[in-house]
């Protein structure tokens, strides 16, 4: 009993330190549909640049002003008062330090030099941008999204508003002294919005205060609240589902393709489509930078486009390119497959041409920006969605003989044992007994249906207003076997912290106040929907499977580099150990399931780990 806790115990320990390896990702993630996001709005002061709060703090500091001064003249006054009336252009900067100097030393009881901070806002600290934000907006415009510039600014001594940002990374700049309109009045976000041509659902708005962030939800825009900005560029990437860092200037950075060979896209496109010649030119963004697999947006005669390109003929995108074509029409939501070209002539390359989905991604599972009910009902949503695709008949869609589905697991279990032996550097002392355990307690009762393979949070595409799926992309790993390599593949973040380095989790986000289902909520829907009268009792079989293959991955990253000995080789090791954790649940389920003699009494262990 005592060596059983003390295994109980490494493994937890071997689970918290876990995630302290920050390792690179097992792959590098594609998004594959275009948002119905179009633009990013910043406000200036506590986002692009520092804020002027602490700023004022010090000032009042230093000149021994008391604490909160500038904060009450701020906010008294109504609309007249100086700040505001500055902030619309309405008084200078001479007539401003005059009115709003006399009105802090009225509150103050003291003289208050605000020429002296009007000095300090302008200079400094307050001239260099934040690089967070700089790379964020990097990335936005490099994936075609527009950015503007929403600020209350006010007019320097030489009639210049103070903007010391890049104009040329912005499509529209909108400053309250220029239109004689201040935030949080509805006008100026509405003018914004005009200008950069697009409609407040179309828009995310980023402000350091609450009333400006209240009333652009007001109107129908997304908003972000910010203040550690780190956090707030994540929860912009959860919206955008678009990655905000890791931005490297060079030639690859434009967000037009140059290297595609346009005169023969264009001919093929036309051809494919049914344009004309006077059709509008094709424009192309670059969506993902990866060379073996590079994805494009292509927009050309009112239609927007997906193509991507493998260097190489692949089968998965011969495989792929068959099962959508068979789903369309289907009652699960995929995009409109349109051509698999497999002749090099044109780009080199095989690619496949389909059309856009519209909708929401996200890459984050905590779902930031949204309601409680809102991230339910999407969580909802999937997992609805993911008993159509388990529910569906393959043989009325030709797709009866999409893969082997005899003894699917255990086919499963030597292809990744092989992988892992193949990428073997030094022996895993936990992977040795999963290799030896996971054959001998396959699941006895397995189903076969069409699976996803890959049936996570990223790859779905949410309606842009409602709880429903639009689309389910990335079906290269899809095939004929067992549906619960889906279930409990998509319950993998229930399981991992936001910041794990293997897959996003939310296990330290707070469930059930973020509103988003349990496991034991996502099982019961599950089991419930698919007629699962008996429950999953091998829920614990697949968690120590998918660990197992995690680990086999890194494993076989260890092996390409050196340093990989002390990097991925060593996290192999922990989530192969956590891997084992879950396997020894399975074992203790399976003993306290075994009946019992009248006279044996309750074993002491039962309960412990069964989950």
């Amino acid at each position: 009993m005592m060596m059983l806790m003390k295994k109980m115990r490494t493994a937890a320990r071997f689970r918290s330190q876990l995630w302290s390896l920050k390792m690179p990702s097992l792959c590098h993630r594609s998004f594959a549909a275009i948002s119905t996001y179009k633009a990013v709005i910043f406000d200036m002061y506590g986002v692009l640049i520092p804020s002027p709060v602490k700023l004022a703090t010090v000032f009042e500091q230093q000149n021994s002003v008391p604490l909160g001064t500038l904060g009450r003249a701020i906010r008294t006054g109504g609309e007249l008062n100086a700040w505001k009336r500055f902030m619309r252009g309405e008084i200078g900067a001479e007539e401003f330090v005059e009115a709003f100097g006399r009105q802090c030393s009225e509150i103050a009881g003291c003289p208050v030099p605000i020429g002296s901070f009007l000095s300090d806002l302008t200079s400094g600290p307050m001239t260099r941008p934040l690089p967070v934000m700089m790379k964020a907006i990097l990335c936005a415009r490099s994936r075609g999204l527009k950015t503007a510039v929403l600020s209350n600014n006010f007019l320097q001594l030489n009639g210049d508003p103070f903007l010391p940002l890049d104009h040329s990374l912005f499509d529209v700049i909108v400053e309250s002294c220029r239109e004689g309109l201040s935030k949080p009045d509805p006008r100026i976000y509405h003018l914004c919005l005009n200008r950069l041509g697009v409609s407040a659902h179309e828009a995310v708005f980023l402000d350091d205060l609450e009333l400006n962030v209240k009333a652009a939800v007001q109107l129908g825009m997304h908003a972000i609240k910010v203040g550690d900005l780190a956090v707030s560029v994540k929860e912009l990437e959860g919206m955008l589902g678009i990655p905000l860092s890791g931005f490297v200037p060079g030639p690859d950075s434009a967000p037009w393709a140059t290297k595609l060979p346009m005169d023969r896209l264009t001919q093929y496109l036309r051809k494919a489509l049914h344009l004309s010649d006077e059709a509008d030119p094709v424009a192309v963004q670059q969506l993902s930078p990866s060379q073996s697999n590079s994805l494009y947006h292509l927009t050309t005669g009112g239609r927007h486009l997906l193509l991507r390109k493998q260097q190489k003929t692949s089968r998965a995108m011969e495989t792929e390119y068959r099962l959508l074509k068979s789903l369309n029409g289907s009652s699960i939501p995929v995009p409109e497959i349109i051509d698999l070209c497999e002749d090099p002539s044109v780009l080199g390359a095989p690619f496949l041409l389909m059309e856009v989905c519209l909708g929401r991604m996200f890459s984050d599972h905590s779902l930031p920006g949204l309601t409680p009910g809102d991230r339910r009902a999407l969580y909802q949503a999937m997992q609805h969605t993911l008993c159509q695709i388990h529910c569906l008949d393959t043989r009325a869609v030709g797709l009866e003989d999409y893969g082997e589905p005899v003894d699917y697991m255990g086919l499963q279990v030597r292809w990744w044992t092989q992988q892992y032996r193949d990428s073997e550097t030094q022996p895993i002392p936990a992977m040795e007994r999963l290799i030896q355990w996971l054959p001998l307690h396959l699941p006895k009762h397995q189903r076969t249906t069409l699976i996803h393979g890959s049936f996570r949070l990223e790859n779905l595409v949410f309606h842009a207003e409602k709880p429903e799926v639009v689309a389910v992309m990335d079906w290269g790993r899809s095939k004929l076997g067992d549906p619960l390599i889906d279930l409990t593949f998509s319950c993998m973040g229930h399981y991992l912290p936001q910041d794990n380095p293997l897959l996003t989790g939310i296990s330290d986000r707070g469930l059930v106040q973020l509103g988003i289902p349990t496991v034991e909520e996502v099982m019961g829907q599950y089991c419930s929907s698919m007629g699962l009268e008996e429950g999953i009792p091998d829920w614990n079989f697949y968690m120590a499977f998918h660990l197992f293959c995690l680990a086999a991955s890194h494993q076989g990253e260890s092996k390409s580099t050196i340093a990989g000995q002390t990097g991925s080789g060593r996290l192999a090791e922990q989530v192969a150990d956590l891997a084992w954790d879950f396997a020894t649940k399975e074992g203790f389920r399976i003993f306290n399931a075994m009946p019992r003699a009248p006279h044996a009494g309750t074993s002491p262990l039962k309960g412990q780990l069964a989950e």
